[in-house]
């Protein structure tokens, strides 16, 4: 009876330690916004500026947030 009990008590401890695992996971969302403002492109002041999406920089150590880009 004492090693049934013992089992179970284990057993408790196990899933106990999974749920808390799985509890620990995180989601990242960069939250990069297409289009702030404008649309995907707008004329001002002669020119024409087009959305450029977010992106990593080189070798991925800098991440570049979306903007308008005059092209």
């Amino acid at each position: 009876m004492k090693k049934r009990a013992l089992f179970f008590a284990g057993l408790l401890c196990i899933s106990g330690i999974v749920s808390t695992a799985n509890a620990l996971i995180l989601n990242i969302d960069v939250g990069d916004r297409p289009y702030y403002s404008h649309g995907p492109g707008y004329w001002y002041g002669g020119g024409y500026y087009v959305w450029v999406p977010g992106h990593w920089g080189p070798h991925h150590r800098v991440w570049f947030h979306g903007h308008y880009r005059r092209r």
